[in-house]
Protein backbone atom coordinates (compact mmCIF):
# COMPACT_ATOMS: atom_id res chain seq x y z
CA UNK A 1 0.00 0.00 0.00
CA UNK A 2 1.54 3.42 -1.08
CA UNK A 3 2.23 6.05 1.60
CA UNK A 4 0.22 9.37 1.27
CA UNK A 5 1.56 12.95 0.94
CA UNK A 6 -0.45 15.80 1.53
CA UNK A 7 0.26 18.81 0.20
CA UNK A 8 -0.26 21.91 2.34
CA UNK A 9 -2.82 25.10 1.10
CA UNK A 10 0.55 27.13 0.15
CA UNK A 11 3.87 26.43 -1.93
CA UNK A 12 5.44 29.75 -2.50
CA UNK A 13 8.53 31.21 -1.88
CA UNK A 14 7.62 32.83 1.59
CA UNK A 15 6.65 29.16 2.98
CA UNK A 16 8.68 26.68 1.29
CA UNK A 17 11.96 26.44 3.74
CA UNK A 18 9.66 25.49 6.62
CA UNK A 19 7.68 23.26 4.08
CA UNK A 20 10.55 21.66 2.40
CA UNK A 21 11.96 20.45 5.42
CA UNK A 22 8.32 19.10 6.49
CA UNK A 23 8.17 17.50 3.19
CA UNK A 24 11.50 16.24 2.69
CA UNK A 25 10.97 14.31 6.00
CA UNK A 26 8.08 12.37 4.76
CA UNK A 27 9.27 11.82 1.22
CA UNK A 28 12.36 9.78 3.35
CA UNK A 29 10.42 8.47 6.15
CA UNK A 30 7.78 6.70 3.51
CA UNK A 31 7.79 4.00 2.29
CA UNK A 32 8.92 2.59 -1.59
CA UNK A 33 5.71 3.53 -2.74
CA UNK A 34 4.48 7.24 -2.72
CA UNK A 35 1.58 9.08 -3.59
CA UNK A 36 1.08 12.45 -3.39
CA UNK A 37 -2.55 14.41 -2.91
CA UNK A 38 -1.96 18.36 -4.36
CA UNK A 39 -5.94 18.38 -3.45
CA UNK A 40 -5.86 21.12 -0.76
CA UNK A 41 -3.18 23.36 -2.76
CA UNK A 42 -3.96 27.18 -2.76
CA UNK A 43 -1.24 28.89 -3.59
CA UNK A 44 1.81 27.83 -5.29
CA UNK A 45 4.38 29.31 -7.43
CA UNK A 46 7.63 28.41 -9.13
CA UNK A 47 9.68 27.73 -5.76
CA UNK A 48 6.91 25.23 -4.94
CA UNK A 49 7.41 23.48 -8.23
CA UNK A 50 11.00 23.72 -7.80
CA UNK A 51 10.66 22.06 -4.36
CA UNK A 52 8.56 19.11 -6.01
CA UNK A 53 10.76 17.89 -8.51
CA UNK A 54 13.43 18.07 -6.15
CA UNK A 55 11.63 15.92 -3.86
CA UNK A 56 9.86 13.44 -6.44
CA UNK A 57 13.69 13.12 -7.71
CA UNK A 58 15.27 12.35 -4.60
CA UNK A 59 12.78 9.72 -3.68
CA UNK A 60 13.39 8.19 -7.35
CA UNK A 61 17.10 8.40 -6.70
CA UNK A 62 15.79 6.61 -3.74
CA UNK A 63 13.91 3.46 -5.71
CA UNK A 64 10.66 4.65 -4.85
CA UNK A 65 8.37 4.57 -6.77
CA UNK A 66 6.01 8.23 -7.12
CA UNK A 67 2.79 9.38 -8.42
CA UNK A 68 -0.44 11.31 -7.75
CA UNK A 69 -3.57 10.69 -6.00
CA UNK A 70 -4.21 13.81 -6.69
CA UNK A 71 -3.32 16.80 -8.52
CA UNK A 72 -5.53 19.76 -8.75
CA UNK A 73 -6.12 22.34 -11.52
CA UNK A 74 -3.78 25.02 -10.20
CA UNK A 75 -0.66 22.52 -9.79
CA UNK A 76 -1.36 20.62 -13.32
CA UNK A 77 -2.06 24.17 -14.78
CA UNK A 78 1.05 25.67 -13.71
CA UNK A 79 2.91 22.76 -14.20
CA UNK A 80 1.66 22.94 -18.35
CA UNK A 81 2.62 26.60 -18.67
CA UNK A 82 6.18 26.22 -17.24
CA UNK A 83 7.12 23.18 -19.33
CA UNK A 84 7.36 20.83 -15.73
CA UNK A 85 4.88 18.05 -16.80
CA UNK A 86 7.50 15.39 -16.77
CA UNK A 87 9.39 16.58 -14.34
CA UNK A 88 6.26 16.43 -11.40
CA UNK A 89 5.38 13.20 -13.45
CA UNK A 90 1.69 14.57 -14.39
CA UNK A 91 2.13 13.57 -18.10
Amino acid sequence: MADIITLPETLTIHTIGQTFAELRERFDTAGDDILIDGNNVETLDTSGLQALIVLIGSAQENDKQVGWQQANDLIASSAQKLGLNGALLLA
